[in-house]
């Protein structure tokens, strides 16, 4: 693996890894005020509704859309008629997140209504309330996603990586502030501002390098017309999560009186924390460069990359799954058990977060081949394995509630990641020949043994009953040498650039 790789994931893993901590001391903070009470619920509901919209209706397209095309323009008609683009597709995009954004404030109450029907009178009147403050989230995020785009695109990835700690450092404060005397209205206001923010942050580095904002929009523009060709199926593939989640209100909204929506949520946090830093980073970082080496048709390594990081996302998921699904219940309590935040709510975020660690390799491979599939520009494969997967959830989501209550909603989406994601691997495999080999097999079967050897050690510490936090500590500790020696031993390929991912991360270097 290149150092300047190593080196930039590096960095993107520690500022996104840093940005994550900061969310997840955002919902400790938020947990000891909340609980898992009607307010929490009314605030993660109507929160996660813009945000859902927008994945719905624009999220994948901006994400997924912008940068094959602008790296095209670049590689092929230089760098001033792909930033000509760039403003073309910011303006069209303010355009639909903002009419978006009024809607969603004029009809808040249907719209809670429909994703959200079993909340009681007080939680459905609050969410309503604080759904009209939050729905600018959905513009004010739009317009960061593209500039995200544009900075990765420019070989930028620091301070699109970086942005997330600015927002919930904003939220942060005004918990440990102002929320005694303003109360959750207040933080619905503050993580408004948040988002906002995270437009600013990134400005200074996208003007200096050569963006230039133009109030003018050309729909005849051919970049705008490859975009809307390609929007439509990879809107309907970035569907699953949202689409998951939106179920995940909707059923959960009734259960446990209420409180299965704030426990999934606060169990999501974490699994988001474990698995969607080091799939983000990697997804991040490679999707530009595939898409640069797809438009000069550069086979070999473009097969080259997705083997490395298919390889390297198996080395690192499957070990933190194990973990965190044995060592939920004691994380849930250390993290968030305090204040408002009850045993109660530990033990039912602590079984969502267990349901959640099944899925964890699903969801990693999931982001690295999607972006692989988009970089050739092939919008249709990730449309229909998505919507293979939008019926499977739907499917066990309704039976495993059914028998499991609550918990049946994070391993129905485990489920469908990880039948989404081999199903996936099989395509890609077909179209470019060898991704999935005996290689690719035997890392997996070395990861699995090697994480089954942990497994082992960390359940006979557990039976010592060394003590919440110091159990925590040296499970942690012994798990991963055990896991490392391990891969050692078996000569796993992957574990040389493994351990320089993490020395650096150690070291900063």
């Amino acid at each position: 693996m290149k150092k300047g790789i190593i080196k930039t994931f590096t960095f993107m893993f520690s500022a996104m890894f840093l940005a994550k901590i900061l969310g997840l001391v955002r919902n400790i903070v938020f947990a000891n005020f909340y609980g898992t009470g009607f307010e929490a619920t009314a605030f993660f509901t109507a929160s996660r509704i813009p945000l859902q919209l927008l994945d719905i209706t624009l999220g994948a397209a901006i994400s997924s859309t912008f940068i094959p095309v602008f790296n095209e323009f670049i590689q092929k008609e230089g760098k001033q008629r792909a930033i000509t683009f760039a403003n073309n597709f910011l303006n069209v995009i303010i355009v639909i997140s903002l009419i978006l954004s009024i809607l969603g404030i004029i009809f808040a109450g249907p719209i809670v209504n429909i994703i959200a029907p079993d909340l009681d009178t007080q939680t459905m009147e609050l969410t309503i309330s604080l759904s009209k403050i939050l729905f600018p989230v959905l513009l004010f995020t739009a317009v960061a996603y593209v500039f995200v785009g544009f900075l990765q695109s420019m070989d930028e990835f620091n301070i699109p990586a970086i942005i997330s700690v600015v927002s919930n450092g904003i939220l942060i404060l005004y918990l440990l502030i102002f929320n005694n005397k303003f109360g959750v209205k207040g933080a619905a206001i503050a993580m408004l501002i948040g988002w906002g923010t995270q437009i600013l942050v990134q400005l200074p580095s996208a003007i200096k390098k050569g963006f230039k904002y133009k109030i003018k929009i050309d729909f005849k523009d051919e970049g705008l017309k490859k975009v809307v060709k390609l929007a439509l199926p990879i809107l309907i593939s970035s569907w699953v999560q949202p689409i998951n989640n939106i179920i995940n209100l909707r059923l959960a909204s009734g259960l446990e009186e209420g409180q299965a929506v704030s426990a999934i949520e606060y169990a999501y946090t974490l699994y988001l924390i474990v698995v969607g830093v080091f799939s983000y980073t990697m997804s991040n970082i490679i999707f530009p460069e595939l898409s640069k080496l797809s438009a000069d048709n550069n086979r070999d390594e473009f097969k080259s990359i997705i083997k490395k990081a298919i390889k390297i996302s198996i080395f690192f998921i499957i070990p933190m799954a194990v973990g965190i699904g044995m060592l939920s219940s004691n994380i849930i309590k250390v993290i968030y058990e305090r204040g408002e935040f009850t045993e109660l709510s530990t033990m039912l975020t602590s079984r969502a977060l267990v349901y959640y660690s099944i899925g964890m390799i699903g969801y990693g491979l999931m982001e690295v081949l999607n972006k692989a599939f988009y970089a050739m520009q092939d919008a249709k494969t990730p449309m229909i394995t998505s919507g293979i997967a939008i019926v499977l959830n739907v499917v066990f989501s309704i039976l495993f509630v059914k028998y499991m209550g609550y918990a049946g909603l994070p391993l129905a989406a485990s489920i469908t990641s990880i039948v989404t994601s081999v199903l996936m691997l099989l395509i890609i495999n077909s179209k470019v020949r060898e991704i999935v080999d005996k290689s690719t097999i035997k890392e997996f079967a070395k990861a699995i043994v090697s994480a089954v050897i942990m497994g082992f050690t960390v359940y006979g510490i557990m039976l010592l009953k060394l003590g919440t936090i110091l159990e925590i500590i040296v499970c942690v500790s012994l798990g991963v040498v055990v896991y490392i020696l391990s891969s050692i031993i078996l000569k796993a390929e992957i574990t040389k650039d493994g351990l320089q991912i993490i020395k650096k991360i150690l070291h900063k270097e």
